[in-house]
């Protein structure tokens, strides 16, 4: 069942309930049905088919989700945009794509027209929010700029014929450039429903009176296949944020009355930082599905504001989670069992399996390719090296343990290797984000006089708060074996970050030792006899 057809029946079924809830707004699911005939017939309008790539730049609002579903009826293709992107990183997209029109707010305009001047090929701006525009700039794209709410506002009840075909690529979502060009990563609808089907049923058992919150931004499948599509599923309701605030998240959960929240690992520690406030357990929240949640936050969060940590693991390339924590029996700091539709196991060099508590790369099969993705756009030697016998070979290392749970270890391009240590960067950055004054960390390998590597960790520290070198590397003797330790610490303001949000580590590689404070020439030691 394609997902348009999906949706109908969701719709069909509870029509007068709330699907999304927005700040004030308030939309039910037949309103959502009008609302995706509206930018349908609009989008055809202007010239929008079958197979064509329109890309998405707007901040979270319902007009995301509508023009999303829209695009899903006339069977063309979604590309997503982080509303970050601008330069080299935005005009990559927007060519890679082949996308013909671009919906986007305002605040995105100047990017994009900055990118389009390097583009040959005509593309067509659907602005959703008001804009006024230098008399350069509109000499620029007024003859192709059109208002999302003049053409959704003026238009009829009459929906146009739908395009009858079986097989579709819903969306084309790029995935971080953390070591290349930004890959182009192809998910069906097929996929984004079983995604859905499973993370509703399996992961967290997603009621009709559930109403899911998120402020992870819609142009990641995260929110897509959890919040969104994992509420219609079970004709539940969405509580959808523009953005993630730390002081103000709880009084958003209490204002949507939210039963569930979708996060990041990130965003555990964070929250925990904040001040505790009196009411920060007055709400009707019972779990939160997350990823690369940091083992020592872990117990701290779910004793402090009552909701259990639903731990898993996913990539785009899987349409979302496809491995997570039973909700009865989680082991922290396992990030759980493969769904029921889904095989894992770990793998050598040799692509050969390993036995149980041996570390390797993790790969994932799914049947049929059911949440598998169809491949990467324009890409086909980067897709032969990731899916190999319908394996997908996920980049990532770990071990599973004799009860079938996996966990993470680390990037299997993220290793560090010192004195004939692979050490894993992942670690350290997991003790040194435990620090109260650390919003923030990357460690990176630095060449070494004596050959191999040394360790240099670089930090973003919490606003307001100063700590010295020494301090960090005390703490890190705390919390780490002595041969990670770093050698060299850096402060920096914010970290350079892909489209998804990773930090993009061969830029700070790049800087290599640079200005950063070196412990060796500051005569700080470290104890090689302390054992953890």
């Amino acid at each position: 069942m394609v997902l348009f057809e999906h949706l109908l029946t969701k719709i069909e079924k509870t029509p007068d309930k709330t699907y999304l809830q927005f700040e004030d707004e308030r939309i039910s699911y037949f309103q959502l049905y009008k609302r995706i005939g509206q930018v349908a017939t609009g989008l055809y309008e202007i010239g929008v088919r079958h197979g064509d790539k329109v890309c998405l730049m707007m901040e979270n609002c319902p007009e995301y989700i509508d023009t999303w579903f829209a695009l899903s009826y006339l069977r063309a293709v979604t590309v997503p945009v982080n509303i970050h992107l601008k330069g080299q990183g935005l005009k990559y997209i927007l060519n890679h794509s082949d996308c013909h029109v671009i919906v986007l707010d305002d605040a995105y305009l100047p990017a994009v027209i900055s990118a389009l001047t390097e583009i040959k090929r005509e593309i067509k701006l659907v602005v959703r929010t008001t804009s006024t525009l230098s008399p350069t700039a509109k000499g620029l794209v007024n003859d192709r700029m059109i208002y999302f709410h003049d053409f959704k506002n003026s238009l009829s009840n009459e929906w146009i014929p739908p395009v009858q075909t079986t097989s579709h690529i819903n969306s084309i979502l790029y995935t971080s450039g953390t070591t290349g060009l930004p890959k182009g990563v192809m998910l069906s609808e097929q996929a984004f429903l079983q995604s859905a089907k499973t993370f509703a049923e399996h992961m967290c058992q997603i009621t009709a009176n559930d109403i899911l919150f998120t402020t992870l931004p819609l142009f990641h499948v995260n929110a897509q296949t959890t919040t969104v599509l994992g509420s219609i599923y079970s004709n539940a309701t969405i509580a959808l944020s523009p953005r993630f605030s730390a002081s103000g998240f709880w009084d958003d959960v209490r204002f949507h009355d939210a039963t569930i929240f979708n996060s990041l690992g990130s965003m555990i520690p964070i929250l925990c930082k904040q001040p505790e406030k009196s009411d920060e357990r007055e709400h009707r929240v019972r779990l939160t599905a997350c990823a690369a949640t940091p083992k020592e936050f872990w117990g701290i969060f779910e004793r402090r504001f009552g909701v259990k940590i639903i731990e898993g693991y996913g990539l785009t390339e899987t349409s979302g989670f496809c491995i997570s924590n039973p909700i009865a029996t989680s082991r922290p700091p396992s990030f759980g069992k493969p769904f029921p539709n889904v095989k894992a196991k770990v793998v050598d060099e040799t692509m050969q399996e390993v036995l149980d508590l041996t570390i390797g790369e993790i790969v994932i099969k799914p049947p049929h390719s059911s949440i598998l993705m169809d491949g990467y756009y324009k890409m086909p030697d980067q897709t032969l090296k990731t899916i190999k016998d319908g394996w997908f070979y996920t980049g990532d290392r770990g071990y599973r343990d004799l009860d079938g749970y996996f966990y993470f270890s680390n990037r299997m391009n993220e290793c560090i290797r010192r004195r004939g240590e692979n050490i894993s960067s992942w670690e350290i950055e997991q003790a040194v984000n435990n620090h109260p004054k650390v919003l923030e960390s990357a460690a990176v390998g630095v060449p070494s006089e004596l050959g191999e590597e040394d360790v240099k960790i670089y930090i973003v520290l919490m606003q307001g708060t100063t700590v010295s070198p020494v301090e960090i590397l005390d703490w890190c003797q705390e919390h780490m074996a002595y041969f990670m330790v770093p050698r060299y610490v850096e402060f920096i303001d914010e970290f350079p970050k892909t489209s998804t949000e990773r930090i993009q580590k061969f830029k700070l590689i790049a800087k290599g030792i640079g200005e950063s404070w070196d412990r060796e020439n500051s005569n700080y030691k470290v104890n090689k006899t302390r054992q953890i």
